[in-house]
């Protein structure tokens, strides 16, 4: 049975809410699309906001934390 996981973007001062999430048959599949998030927007992000650090966060179903991984280029 599948669970719906959250990547929301923050840099310690603004958040950005995902608030379509994605589809993932366990936690091990939602952390490998994270992985591909960051991959794919890695280098906009660098451009966008220079010197600053963002997270991609990862939570679960009932809002809790699962993961926080850096997004870098």
């Amino acid at each position: 049975m599948s669970e719906r996981f959250y990547f929301d973007l923050e840099n310690g001062v603004i958040t950005i809410s995902d608030k379509e999430g994605v589809e993932a048959a366990s936690l091990e599949e939602a952390m490998d699309e994270a992985r591909k998030v960051i991959s794919e927007m890695a280098e906009e992000i660098a451009e966008a906001f220079p010197g600053e650090t963002w997270l991609l966060v990862v939570r679960d179903e009932a809002g809790s934390l699962v993961a926080r991984l850096p997004i870098k280029a």
